[in-house]
């Protein structure tokens, strides 16, 4: 496996990862990635199976997980209206992204089906992360908002240190359309990333 920068030909494979990850009323567009790759592309990485068995499949590596995010100049204060506009799905990163914000807020995050259930989740999203608070000048803070219904995801975050900083009632779709889950602000200090250390062995993630 390993971390790479997402490029403009790769927006097919994130589509595919996105459609198996949301359902549709939370799928982001695909013109909201091609912002996203325009906009702030270092922030934009990818996870790459490149194992011999996929590569004489498929005849290339697979494409198995996304990560994507913006820098951020500020992060609102426990004010639900100025959260709310701040994180709303689908919004667009020319208006939020700042080149040297302090905050780098990750935006989405996912893997494959069949990467699933097998840790790589919590190892692309640790090295990703520590990747970028290590090559991106001025970056504080970590943050993200997570469905209240993904608890593997949670206990992801909670894992490596994440802290509730607000949750907004009722903010994601669900599939019972009259019923919306709540999503959880959480934040980490980005020194946090910058001091974590990897093991290596043959489930190493490469950068």
């Amino acid at each position: 496996m390993i971390i790479c920068p997402a490029q403009h030909f790769d927006i097919f494979s994130i589509m595919n990862i996105e459609r198996q990850s949301f359902i549709p009323a939370i799928q982001e567009k695909k013109r909201v990635f091609e912002k996203r790759l325009k906009i702030f592309p270092e922030g934009f990485l990818l996870l790459a199976d490149c194992s011999d068995e996929v590569v004489l499949k498929n005849k290339t590596a697979l494409v198995c997980g996304y990560l994507c995010s913006e820098r951020w100049d500020f992060l609102p204060a426990c004010d639900e209206k100025l959260l709310r506009k701040r994180f709303a799905l689908g919004h667009n990163p020319l208006h939020t992204h700042k080149t040297e914000g302090p905050f780098l807020y990750i935006s989405s995050f996912a893997l494959l089906k069949d990467y699933r259930s097998k840790g790589l989740g919590s190892k692309f999203f640790k090295n990703a992360v520590a990747a970028l608070c290590s090559s991106l000048h001025g970056i504080e803070k970590v943050v993200i908002i997570v469905n209240s219904e993904w608890e593997a995801a949670l206990k992801i975050y909670r894992s490596i240190g994440f802290e509730e900083y607000f949750i907004l009632k009722e903010f994601f779709p669900t599939i019972q359309k009259k019923v919306c889950s709540d999503g959880i602000i959480m934040t980490l200090d980005a020194a946090k990333f910058r001091e974590m250390e990897f093991s290596g062995g043959e489930e190493a993630i490469k950068i």
